[in-house]
């Protein structure tokens, strides 16, 4: 007979509770993680038991995933995690303090610390700074959900928040590592990696991309005071791109290379600044009624960053795209419009598929269903063919809603009648 043991995130010694105020919280480094080091952690959520035959079996119903942060100091660790705000697991998904060391400490771990290094141009020192900074900005104006289940449950949970906080660090969503070798069986796996808390929940957004000379480009992120967040500069893969300094840096295996708010002055980066957008100006911070979807997704209109909004449509032609930056321009009667392509295949679960619309060429629309979840219309010559191409299923929130519950109930009848069978 299986049955559902304690929910390890409020197992342990000491009370599991929000963090509000912008402070870090520091524990004792159980994990030895060495000194100067970003890693990604995990430990299993909720286990299930499994009696049968004398055979005792512990898978998990979904693992959770934070961040550790170690300074020259390698005896403690920055933790930086998700969780909610009410203690009955509802409400907004906001930065939290679990009882992480006394877990770890009792040998509750899903794998071993993966490392994760800066992205190529920052320092270590540079790199921990953002990943600090990214939850001390977090608005808290999204819905928490205990496993994230696609396009059925909405909100996001705390392996959303853990891969978004990396997202504003600089970290391209390409080079986040998956969790490999578990020690336990994980039913769901980790889903919220794939769908996380967009940035302007942390109040990052991109600006305009500039050319700079042989081919490359840059681009500023934004902190929503409208300051330099930190700038990546993008090219061919494995190539190399001048700066307006005339320094040459070389770009890695991405064509990527991030440069610090101080090193980027230095080589007189960035050539462009932006003004925030609204959206973020007037975000919320922890509010009682959290957005479901978190906040809208910032694009460029001639240069300008706007909100993605209900009830706008953008329709155009592919005219520039920098896989790189990973971002694309479209030519509409709007104006020139930049779409971060990560971003927009995230929120629509569908990443390969934006990424083949956004082709040099091709006609789009570009807007938000009624739940706010974008929706990409191919037109002219790719319209066919993206209608006959396997996608993601997309249904309106009644539908996830109605699909939810029924299969809640289904799952309660199966423990009902088990459990009459058992007896």
């Amino acid at each position: 007979m299986p049955r559902f043991g304690g929910s390890t995130l409020t197992a342990g010694p000491n009370p599991s509770s929000p963090v509000l105020d912008g402070r870090d919280v520091v524990v004792p480094n159980r994990w030895k993680v060495p000194a100067d080091t970003v890693v990604l952690l995990g430990r299993p959520a909720a286990s299930l038991e499994i009696h049968f035959a004398g055979l005792h079996w512990e898978p998990d119903f979904g693992g959770h995933l934070f961040v550790g942060i170690t300074g020259a100091d390698a005896s403690h660790i920055t933790i930086v995690e998700g969780g909610p705000m009410n203690p009955n697991g509802t409400g907004a998904l906001v930065p939290f303090c679990y009882p992480e060391d006394a877990l770890a400490e009792r040998g509750m771990a899903d794998f071993q610390p993966i490392v994760i290094p800066p992205p190529h141009g920052l320092t270590e020192a540079a790199f921990a700074d953002l990943v600090r900074s990214s939850q001390r900005a977090y608005d808290g104006d999204q819905r928490y959900v205990a496993i994230e289940m696609s396009f059925l449950r909405v909100g996001r949970d705390s392996n959303s928040y853990a891969v978004g906080v990396l997202l504003c660090s600089g970290i391209d969503l390409r080079s986040v590592p998956s969790p490999h070798d578990t020690d336990r069986y994980e039913w769901t796996g980790y889903p919220g990696m794939e769908d996380p808390v967009p940035r302007a929940n942390f109040g990052v957004y991109m600006g305009s991309p500039t050319r700079l000379t042989d081919g490359a480009h840059e681009v500023a992120f934004h902190n929503a005071d409208g300051s330099v967040r930190f700038v990546v500069v993008g090219g061919e893969p494995n190539g190399s791109a001048r700066l307006p300094d005339g320094e040459m840096v070389t770009l890695d295996a991405l064509g990527r290379s991030v440069f610090s708010t101080e090193d980027a002055a230095r080589h007189g980066l960035p050539t462009a600044r932006t003004d925030p957008p609204r959206h973020i100006v007037q975000r919320r911070h922890f509010p009682h009624d959290p957005a479901p979807a978190g906040a809208l997704l910032s694009l460029l209109i001639d240069g300008r960053a706007e909100p993605l909004e209900p009830g706008k449509v953008y329709r155009g032609t592919v005219v520039d795209r920098h896989d790189a930056l990973r971002c694309a321009t479209i030519r509409s009667s709007a104006g020139e419009v930049v779409l971060p392509i990560d971003e927009l295949g995230v929120e629509m679960r569908d990443p390969k598929r934006v990424d083949t619309l956004f082709h040099v060429g091709n006609e789009l629309s570009v807007g938000l269903h009624r739940d706010r979840h974008p929706r990409l219309v191919a037109h002219e010559a790719t319209f066919f063919e993206d209608r006959l191409r396997w996608r993601r299923f997309h249904a309106p929130r009644a539908v996830n809603i109605a699909t939810t519950v029924g299969l809640l109930a289904l799952l309660g009848t199966l423990v009902v009648f088990w459990r009459r069978r058992s007896g």
